[in-house]
């Protein structure tokens, strides 16, 4: 039972295309939800860790608050977003963004601790942040 139609090379050519299309669109679909939540986590630690380095009592208390809040409803949101437990499980390269983010997150608490009310430091280490996180961001949206 042979029931096959000659397709002619143009048409080839256009199915070709068009899966080509459907694959990149189906690909562009599963990569921004990670795009979004690298980009905020960035944007909210880098504000947080900012006004954290230079506050003191109740605004230090509330920058610390907010930036606990943001973060957590991101990581929230970006696990619900793409199903719950298969969030993280994207490879080495988002292995890679996540201790990238880590790192300059750990270095703008160290200067917290160790140099707060360092304007310069602070601003650095949030600068670090934003910096790190928007690259990762650009690495994962190039086509």
């Amino acid at each position: 039972m042979e029931n096959r139609t000659p397709v002619a090379p143009a048409d080839a050519q256009l199915l070709l295309d068009r899966a080509d299309q459907l694959s990149r669109s189906a690909h562009n679909a599963t990569r921004w939800p990670y795009i979004t939540f690298i980009l905020s986590l960035g944007v909210a630690t880098s504000m947080g860790t900012l006004a954290m380095g230079l506050t003191t009592g109740n605004a230090f208390g509330l920058a610390y608050f907010g930036t606990l809040a943001a973060s957590f409803a991101l990581i929230m949101f970006f696990m619900i977003s793409i199903r719950g437990r298969s969030a993280f499980a994207r490879g080495r390269r988002w292995t890679g963004y996540i201790a990238a983010w880590f790192v300059t997150y750990a270095a703008a608490i160290s200067v917290i601790i160790w140099a707060h009310g360092s304007v310069l430091w602070s601003g650095i280490t949030s600068a670090l942040i934003l910096l790190v996180t928007m690259a990762c961001a650009a690495r994962e949206a190039r086509p």
